[in-house]
């Protein structure tokens, strides 16, 4: 019984080790009415390996749109997200469905581990001309 304590322990110590940790002192995104802005900034990073930022419309299911490497601590970082009034999932999205969004990061440290942010919203208003275009281009891909 000892043993076992002292081999878990030992497990939770080096996990500690090698755990990310990560302290943003912002996490925003902001619509120019062509793209959703996401941007942020670590004040510390620790056995961090990669962002990857993460995009659901109203259903709340986050898919990965992007990945960035961490670059250290004190380090800003921007995704531009110039498709996201295109990427609604539902079977017939109204307007509204298609400009609301929330953004998380996901971190995930050098052993693999993975924690998530809060997330963050933004409305999109996207023109009328600029939405057609999307939906056209949208068709052929």
């Amino acid at each position: 019984m000892r043993m076992r304590n002292t081999i878990l322990a030992l497990l939770l110590s080096v996990t500690s080790l090698y755990a990310a940790e990560i302290s943003l002192d912002y996490f925003t995104a902001k619509s120019d009415g062509k793209t959703i802005t996401v941007s942020w900034k670590s004040s510390s990073e620790r056995n961090l390996q990669r962002y990857e930022i993460e995009r659901s419309g109203l259903d709340m299911t986050f898919k990965t749109i992007a990945q960035i490497d961490a670059k250290g601590a004190q380090s800003s970082y921007y995704y531009s997200d110039e498709d996201a009034f295109m990427k609604q999932n539902d079977d017939n999205p109204t307007l509204t469905q298609q400009t609301k969004y929330s953004y998380r990061l996901k971190y995930v440290g050098t052993d693999n581990t993975s924690t998530y942010s809060s997330p963050t919203n933004v409305s999109h208003s996207v023109s009328g001309v600029r939405r057609t275009w999307g939906m056209i281009k949208e068709m052929f891909r």
